[in-house]
């Protein structure tokens, strides 16, 4: 008889795409009914022509701005896909799709090394904590909110007992549920950066600290030393990032910073009991070295032997733009000698998982000088919870009843959203997610394919739906970075109507 207990899984993910009947949405067919029943109404007033006319009009709506195609749940409109395209043309036209920093740019006196894109709005704020430790809260201007993000040394699960793994889980999950009892968190994020690199650039660089008059002996054993450092080695970086709106948190900015500088302690101690290590603040410092590795990963050997040799980053977070920028290409952006590009999540996976579903695509992986994989998480109040779960319900009926035999997949679409109810009912929480994943390479042909395939591979083996950011690749990269920018909150009017109705 066999002790071994069945493995925790987790997972009640439920789209959020529009109910269909047929493929068309049920707004898609009250313009369709709308049409056809003005139609009707010009032939009997005896205007044919005005007759077709709406009935042509209303079609022609509802395929441009209604009728997603693609895959399920996951279609885009042909408004969206032209807006898309229109927008980079005009951007590429008026050479905003290329970013310059230095003495010879169009960058103001006191700016010339500043972020680009939204960025290029955002202000630090300073200060030292109730413990005295410094930090730094970001103030992203155009979007009133601000953000601190907080520097995780997570345990790894490879040592500890199933119990411990099981329990950090849960309570992890516990601090995505306690972000919707904060009614002025605007959303979180969790940021996991990764490299798997060759030692012969690390042995080079530590070489060349090497002062010329040490002994010959001295310099025979740190050959030696660095002779045995495996060939390749990873490193992998973990920042959570939360952000609030100003106006849900004070009166004004300052207010807003003292209450959020309030708040950090029960963050951190949450993601600390969560296997985060012990988080601290991230400094100004800090995250300009994260900015500046994201621009040029060859910087992270730099930055690693002047930790070891105490030197200080003097660059502010404000100031670590890059030399150049340029997303004017399809996919692929370029930047300080490297290349890079980004997928996004459109479907969660339609499976429970455990903790180590998604580890190979959170890991240091070759064919990539970085990875930086991103989850949004965008909490709901327990009024907006209930509401959701109805809408969400009831799309899953409608889609199961409106076919002659309910499928397997669509019983079950029913059952999680019954089962949400439910936990909403005994006091659960709701969080919509989303996973961004940019990936960094060298800037040829070779490395490119090498780069697209391995990470085709990757979100394929994690059941992740998935569709690459072909244009606006600046603003996904950039979203990627631990900075605190929530893509829902620069969506514009125009970009919901163009996504579909």
């Amino acid at each position: 008889m066999s002790d071994k207990k069945d493995r925790v899984k987790f997972g009640n993910w439920l789209s959020t795409a529009p109910a269909t009947v047929g493929g068309l949405s049920l707004i898609g067919w009250a313009c369709v009914v709308l049409s056809v029943m003005m139609m009707v109404f010009s032939f009997v007033m005896g205007n044919f022509g005005g007759g077709f006319l709406a009935l042509l009009l209303g079609l022609l709506f509802t395929l441009i701005f209604v009728w997603r195609f693609g895959e399920l749940d996951a279609g885009r409109t042909i408004a969206a896909r032209v807006l898309e395209r229109v927008s980079h043309a005009r951007r590429t036209a008026s050479g905003e799709a290329q970013y310059r920093t230095g003495m010879f740019s169009s960058l103001p006196a006191g700016q010339l090394s500043a972020l680009p894109g939204a960025l290029a709005n955002m202000e630090e704020l300073n200060g030292l904590d109730g413990e005295g430790d410094p930090y730094t809260l970001l103030h992203h201007k155009s979007v009133k909110q601000i953000a601190a993000t907080l520097t995780c040394v997570p345990d790894g699960i490879d040592l500890l007992p199933q119990e411990t793994v099981d329990s950090q889980v849960s309570l992890f999950g516990k601090w995505i549920a306690d972000l919707s009892s904060d009614q002025a968190i605007a959303g979180a994020t969790i940021t996991v950066d990764s490299a798997y690199s060759s030692k012969e650039p690390l042995v080079a660089k530590l070489h060349s600290e090497v002062a010329p008059w040490a002994p010959a002996v001295a310099k025979e054993a740190f050959k030696q030393a660095t002779d045995l450092l495996p060939n390749r080695y990873t490193h992998t970086s973990v920042h959570g990032t939360v952000v609030w709106s100003i106006k849900n948190v004070g009166e004004s900015v300052e207010e807003a910073e003292a209450e959020i500088v309030a708040k950090l302690p029960h963050h951190r101690a949450a993601l600390r009991n969560a296997g985060a290590g012990v988080p601290v603040t991230a400094t100004s410092e800090d995250l300009a070295k994260v900015v500046q590795v994201a621009y040029n990963p060859h910087l992270a050997i730099e930055h690693g032997t002047d930790e070891l040799l105490g030197h200080e980053n003097p660059v502010r977070v404000v100031d670590a733009g890059p030399e150049y920028f340029d997303d004017f290409q399809k996919r692929v952006a370029f930047h300080n000698g490297v290349a890079s590009m980004t997928v996004m999540m459109t479907i969660p996976p339609r499976i429970h998982i455990t903790e180590r579903t998604f580890r190979a695509l959170f890991a240091p992986q070759d064919k990539f000088l970085r990875k930086r994989c991103t989850v949004f998480y965008r909490p709901k109040s327990t009024g907006e919870g209930f509401k959701k779960a109805e809408q969400l319900r009831k799309a899953a009926s409608v889609s199961a009843t409106s076919k002659g035999m309910a499928s397997s997949l669509d019983k079950n679409k029913i059952k999680l959203a019954d089962k949400t109810e439910d936990n909403l009912v005994e006091g659960a929480s709701m969080a919509a997610f989303a996973i961004m994943v940019t990936v960094t390479f060298e800037p040829t042909e070779k490395a490119y394919r090498a780069a697209t395939q391995k990470l085709k591979n990757l979100m394929t083996d994690t059941n992740l739906s998935y569709r690459w950011v072909d244009v606006g690749v600046s603003a996904a990269f950039h979203t990627t970075l631990p900075l605190g920018i929530l893509p829902w909150k620069y969506q514009s009017v125009v970009d919901v109507v163009a996504e579909g109705l």
